[in-house]
């Protein structure tokens, strides 16, 4: 099976709905100062900066993710700042560190990057 007999596979006609909780964390969004330099401020605008982010599992070091039409890379161990139960202390949310790694075009696009990103790293 090639990626897009693969892609096709996955597409759904019908909505669903998730009824898992998400896990949301402090993402910041790192590009490179190169990149800033060589790509309109307007495609970027959005996405450079921190972003509470909800995940369905826990993200892990090296993990590819898309967000707002870009891939990013999880480029440290998510930092968490756990509390006890029942306090009434301020929670912090984990806060993750991301790079920039692409942009695309569609969703077709991103999710076959994505598939040869995580076979490459297998």
């Amino acid at each position: 099976m090639d990626f897009q007999e693969l892609i096709d596979s996955v597409r759904q006609s019908k909505p669903y709905k998730i009824r898992q909780p998400r896990l949301w964390s402090l993402c910041v969004l790192i590009v490179s100062d190169d990149l800033k330099e060589k790509t309109p401020a307007i495609e970027l605008s959005g996405v450079s900066g921190q972003y509470l982010l909800g995940f369905n599992f826990p993200p892990k070091l090296g993990e590819h993710f898309p967000y707002e039409g870009h891939i990013w890379r999880i480029i440290a161990e998510p930092i968490q700042f756990p509390t006890r139960y029942k306090s009434r202390g301020v929670k912090k949310s984990p806060i993750l560190f991301a790079q920039y790694v692409e942009s695309h075009e569609n969703d077709d696009q991103i999710l076959r990057r994505l598939l040869e990103l995580s076979a490459n790293s297998i």
